[in-house]
């Protein structure tokens, strides 16, 4: 029997990598040498079909697989071999467990939820139960479309006429699944609250009472329209849900028009609430006098709403490293990584040490706007200030940045600080950069 290792083949496909391990199978990631496409495998393993019998794993396939809908995790072979049950999967980016931009972002958050909502709407039609979604089954694809996933171990349940997953997840269960009578309305719970908690940071818990913990970025971040039909889909009482997720679906919808109406004529970058996001504001608006036309300030922090610029890794008042520039960026392309701006001739993201892109092969012109050139041999990249890599060779810079605004330096990265404002090191996210901080405002 073909041992599962890196480099070894099953079939046409060679594996390349583990994604993952489960309870019934691993997930691989391969290549279809006949297509020459990159594809996930998901694999189980012999003594699975042992316990469960060939019959029953080849019709849960046919289950998965008579699902076609752009939100669904496409299956596009299902096979024995070498011994083992694969099944073989359009090829995601990551799961929305490690999609940082969906946290970041609102609108992205809410496009997820609604893209999930969509297919789950489908399967639902097909009187197909998933019982089990959670951010790990969301799978998040290069065009940033979102497709619900593992369906692919899903198994009649007996005596029904409707299909079932093996198992639910703790955290994510409607109280009425956790008692073994699961529904429709039970996968609208739980997606209910995976969007919850994208746009909160929060994870509603027992006894699922409204408001939840979180509620107050709830308001802040969250168009109106929203709210009541995340508080409908968690109800604790399934009968007060909405009675599957096509419904949900539909609410969210119309949420989105009622909300992209109420934003028409609305500002690019409202002005924050300062009693609410910015406490200690003071501070900050003194520095944003100085300083913000020169270091491009032109951005809020989601969480606290201090000014941040598109070179900063951390938010130089709160802290966090969470901010997504993707719905606001002066740029024309967002990097897929770091969600900081890009333009298309660039074949490296300056921002972070991930991003990578293919180009358009143009030759990029003359930057007005930079500060320094590559110092790579033959290479013609040139940088803006704070740029942590050349965008044409991924070069690092040569020596620190420094800035005639910004009089000290970190500790730890060495890179212009101003700690008399600063709270947090902007560029490496270290607490109290430079010498002579201020003592900062209790929240």
């Amino acid at each position: 029997m073909t041992q599962l290792r890196r480099g070894s083949k099953l079939g046409k496909y060679r594996l390349e990598r583990r994604l993952g391990v489960g309870a019934f199978a691993d997930v691989w990631r391969a290549r279809d040498t006949v297509e020459r496409r990159d594809v996930a495998l998901k694999i189980a393993a012999p003594e699975i079909s042992a316990r469960f019998g060939r019959d029953s794993i080849e019709k849960e396939a046919r289950i998965a697989a008579s699902l076609d809908h752009p939100n669904i995790v496409a299956v596009r072979n299902a096979d024995w071999i070498g011994g083992y049950f694969v099944i073989a999967t359009d090829l995601a980016r990551k799961s929305l467990a490690e999609y940082a931009g969906a946290r970041r972002s609102t609108e992205t958050g809410l496009r997820v939820v609604r893209d999930v909502a969509a297919g789950l709407a489908h399967a639902h039609r097909h009187r197909i139960l998933h019982r089990d979604v959670k951010p790990e089954n969301i799978m998040i694809f290069a065009d940033r479309r979102a497709a619900l996933g593992d369906f692919g171990l899903a198994r009649f349940a007996p005596g029904a006429s409707r299909a079932y997953t093996e198992a639910g997840t703790l955290g994510y269960m409607a109280p009425e699944q956790a008692y073994g009578r699961p529904r429709y309305a039970s996968d609208v719970f739980s997606l209910g609250l995976i969007a919850y908690k994208l746009l909160t940071g929060r994870l509603p818990t027992w006894p699922f009472e409204w408001p939840y913990e979180g509620h107050a970025r709830l308001a802040r971040r969250v168009p109106k329209p929203y709210h009541s039909l995340l508080r409908r889909a968690t109800r604790i009482d399934p009968d007060q849900r909405y009675a599957d997720a096509g419904g949900f679906a539909r609410a969210l919808e119309r949420a989105a028009r009622r909300a992209a109406a109420g934003m028409e004529g609305r500002p690019r970058r409202p002005p924050p609430r300062r009693a609410e996001r910015r406490p200690f504001g003071v501070a900050v608006n003194l520095f944003q006098r100085r300083c913000g036309r020169a270091l491009e300030l032109r951005y809020d922090c989601f969480r606290c709403g201090g000014p941040i610029s598109e070179a900063m890794r951390y938010c130089p008042w709160c802290g966090t490293g969470e901010n997504s520039l993707i719905e606001v960026s002066v740029y024309p392309l967002v990097c897929p990584e770091c969600e900081r701006g890009v333009r298309p001739e660039w074949t490296s993201c300056p921002w972070c040490y991930a991003g990578r892109m293919q180009g358009n092969g143009r030759r990029p012109r003359r930057d007005p706007r930079a500060a320094r050139s590559c110092a790579a041999a033959g290479c013609d990249g040139e940088l803006r200030a704070f740029m942590r890599y050349c965008p044409r060779c991924k070069t690092r810079p040569g020596r620190a940045w420094s800035h005639p605004d910004l009089p000290a330096r970190c500790p730890r990265c060495r890179w212009p600080v101003a700690p008399e404002f600063w709270h947090f090191c902007a560029w490496c996210g270290r607490r109290d950069p430079g010498t002579g901080a201020v003592p900062r405002p209790k929240r």
